[in-house]
């Protein structure tokens, strides 16, 4: 996923010129920007990451069930005659 570019600059000099204060457009343009770039956002990597973590948590699990079902099955065939 491509940033998008912001100008913080010339946002706030737009909100300056629409009569809002100093403080508050520099203000309201850097939480636009952050909005806008997405720190926090998840990439493709994290996704990949994110994909082969569960992939090995799922076949760890597989296991387990194929592991107790074939203990519970060696059980229960020894108590039968």
């Amino acid at each position: 996923m491509a940033i998008a570019a912001f100008d913080t600059l010339a946002t706030a000099r737009k909100l300056k010129a629409a009569g809002v204060e100093d403080a508050q457009a520099e203000a309201h343009a850097e939480a636009i920007a952050a909005a806008v770039t997405g720190g926090d956002l998840a990439t493709k990597a994290d996704l990949a990451g994110l994909e082969t973590r569960l992939t090995v948590r799922f076949y760890g699990i597989a296991a387990g069930i194929i592991a107790a079902n074939t203990g519970l099955t060696v059980a229960l065939l020894k108590l039968l005659p």
